[in-house]
């Protein structure tokens, strides 16, 4: 009896050892199965930050330097020699008028040529007075000759006068001719020595008004080379430098690529060296002619009037070029490929690389002529993270909480 309830006791033992296995077994069958944590982070879409195409104003603008520069200039001289500057009544940097006097030559020696033009003259004049009775004279000679000469013939057709007496009347005659012949051209002659007089003395009239150096135009005196007690000459160079109206303007090298961009009556905004303030400007010609070793041309920027401006200034112009409302981008969302720009567009969480045409470029941003939409998002970094076809989280600008990348 006793080895009978050794075994019962041990088939019990057995009966819940399986009996427990079997819920062990179970229980490992039905509980799930939870994946690492590592694996959840590989199979997520990667957040990325896109932004929208969206319309802006784009204002292109050209960057020049060069120099500043009288519009039109005029230099004043005389073509007088040997003349001393007696007086200086202007000076560098003064606004003059057109006909304004700005300096006074030495003219002694011109009056004195002048009174002797003078003197001349009236001796021509009396000249002219004298042979001009010599002619009333010799008219009355040949008037009483051809009266004798009458009487003379009227005698011999009589029988009463003698060859011999016609003859001499005929001669008498003819001598009072050729005397008022010579007096009238004595008459031409000293006239005519009195237009050379009266021309000689014009041109010492005019020698003495150019002693007086006048502004031939209103403007800006750029540089005074006329010297107090100086000797001009023709051969010396001009006295004065003006600058016309004063208008200055900057003349500006421009890449002959750039020239087609430009045209005239372009906004400018010029800055010249050691101003604080920026000075108008327009474009007012763009030269015909491109240096052939530079490559380069020259664009002519009038400039409003400005004290700081002075002619020889360095100054730099901003040409506004461009000035329109289009769909635009930020630069770093532009993609090359070769000379071919394309856009990583966004839709529906997957990448889509389009190709666009790019227009004007500035201030960070490019113009999308076409390939996009205004409003379409696209990755805001383009060609570091993601590639054409991918499953992308966007992460817009608004969004808070997320990983950008």
């Amino acid at each position: 009896m006793k080895k009978s309830r050794i075994l019962a006791v041990a088939a019990i033992a057995l009966v819940g050892g399986a009996a427990a296995l079997g819920y062990t077994q179970t229980a490992l069958t039905a509980a799930p199965v939870e994946a690492p944590a590592d694996a959840v982070a590989v199979t997520a879409p990667p957040a990325i930050r896109v932004v929208a195409a969206e319309r802006r104003e784009l204002v292109e603008r050209l960057v020049v330097t060069g120099s500043i520069v009288a519009r039109q200039e005029a230099a004043v001289g005389v073509d007088l020699s040997g003349m001393i500057v007696q007086e200086l009544m202007a000076d560098q940097g003064d606004t003059v008028r057109k006909g304004q006097v700005l300096a006074l030559l030495d003219r002694s020696m011109l009056e004195t040529q002048l009174a002797q033009a003078d003197a001349n003259r009236a001796q021509a004049e009396a000249s002219v007075a004298q042979v001009a009775a010599q002619i009333t004279d010799a008219e009355i000679g040949v008037r009483q000759a051809a009266e004798s000469l009458d009487r003379a013939r009227e005698l011999q057709r009589k029988g009463i006068a003698a060859q011999s007496q016609l003859d001499n009347a005929v001669n008498a005659y003819d001598s009072a001719v050729a005397k008022l012949e010579s007096a009238r051209k004595a008459l031409a002659a000293s006239q005519a020595q009195l237009g050379v007089i009266d021309a000689q003395k014009q041109n010492v009239e005019l020698q003495i008004q150019k002693t007086q150096v006048k502004a031939p135009a209103d403007g800006l005196i750029l540089a005074r080379n006329a010297t107090l007690g100086g000797i001009v000459g023709a051969s010396g160079g001009a006295l004065f430098r003006i600058a016309i109206d004063g208008d200055l303007e900057l003349s500006a090298s421009v890449p002959e690529t750039s020239l087609p961009r430009l045209k005239p009556g372009m906004a400018v905004e010029v800055r010249v060296a050691g101003a604080t303030e920026p000075t108008r400007g327009e474009v007012r010609m763009i030269e015909p002619e491109v240096n052939q070793t530079l490559r380069m041309g020259v664009v002519r920027i009038a400039l409003a009037q400005d004290d700081a401006v002075r002619v020889g200034n360095f100054a730099r112009g901003s040409i506004e070029t461009t000035r329109r409302d289009s769909v635009a981008v930020p630069l770093a969302a532009l993609v090359y490929k070769g000379t071919d720009g394309f856009l990583q567009k966004v839709t529906d969480g997957r990448v889509a690389t389009v190709p666009v045409s790019i227009g004007v470029r500035t201030d960070g941003f490019a113009e999308i002529v076409s390939g996009v939409a205004a409003g379409d998002e696209v990755v805001s970094r383009a060609g570091t993270f993601v590639a054409d076809g991918d499953l992308v989280r966007p992460v817009r600008q608004q969004d808070t909480g997320a990983v950008a990348r």
